[in-house]
């Protein structure tokens, strides 16, 4: 089934591309992202600000809700349903200062959406180790926030 994504092509240049999502790789889930907020970086991004660092055709976004669609070979712990968000730091843990306990600075940090494709997309895959599992209480669009 075709899904849609939003890539960024540029300085103020956003198009929609139809497209069939790979199943989730080995470690990953893919979600069926239900809201996607856009945050200062984000808005640095679509004006240009970061051209020498994303690809481009790319979807970015990182700061949303959704629920895990499908589970990838070798995920524990998730499930097709899991209402989910996800960190959007991903570090290297080898690095001298992942070593030192600062993942924050990490020398090979990936922002995702940033530095991997993000989550202006219906169905995103992403590593499981970036999940956060939302409360059952909580809205998906409150989520996002």
């Amino acid at each position: 089934m075709h899904q849609l994504a939003i890539d960024y092509h540029g300085a103020g240049a956003f198009e929609p591309r139809h497209h069939i999502p790979a199943a989730p790789a080995a470690g990953e889930v893919q979600i069926a992202v239900a809201y996607t907020g856009i945050c200062g970086t984000d808005l640095t991004i679509a004006k240009g600000g970061m051209d020498g660092r994303i690809t481009s055709p790319w979807p970015i976004g990182h700061e949303m809700s959704g629920t895990i669609a499908a589970v990838g070979e070798g995920v524990i712990g998730w499930a097709v349903g899991d209402k989910v968000t996800v960190m959007p730091l991903d570090w290297c843990g080898d690095c001298p200062a992942c070593r030192a306990g600062h993942t924050h600075i990490c020398h090979d940090l990936c922002f995702v959406g940033i530095d991997s494709p993000g989550s202006l997309q219906e169905r995103w895959n992403v590593k499981a180790d970036w999940l956060v599992r939302l409360p059952d209480g909580l809205d998906l669009r409150d989520a996002a926030l």
